[in-house]
């Protein structure tokens, strides 16, 4: 935080995950959804002890991102046709409209919206 205090501020955007939320489906992850949470909650603290220093956090919480690590969850469950099935939109998340995410909140267009965690996950995960 030194660096954005000595600015005037500044702009942090986190990537945690809906396992972060929920929890991981695969067994084998219990440490990856602690470490995702473990980045949201670090992520709104920073947003509600600086927000009036004007920095701004947001955290963002995608579902399946067509990646690696998606490729190799598709095996654990049985095929990536599978684990699209079990998605509403039917489909992973794209690379590129995370991208697209991080580029707004890093535009600075919508400070109010500091300490939020976006989902990104075609309705697969609504609370």
């Amino acid at each position: 935080m030194k660096h954005f205090l000595t600015r005037g501020g500044g702009i942090v955007i986190s990537l945690s995950s809906w396992s972060g939320q929920k929890g991981s489906a695969l067994p084998t992850l219990p440490a990856y959804a602690a470490s995702k949470a473990a980045v949201k909650a670090m992520t709104q603290t920073v947003a509600s002890s600086y927000a009036k220093k004007g920095i701004y956090a947001y955290i963002i919480s995608p579902g399946i991102v067509k990646t690696r690590m998606a490729d190799l969850a598709a095996v654990v469950r049985g095929g990536e046709e599978k684990m699209k099935a079990a998605l509403a939109m039917g489909e992973l998340v794209p690379p590129d409209e995370v991208g697209e995410l991080a580029v707004f909140l890093a535009s600075g267009k919508c400070r109010h919206l500091t300490g939020a965690t976006i989902d990104i996950n075609g309705a697969s995960y609504v609370r």
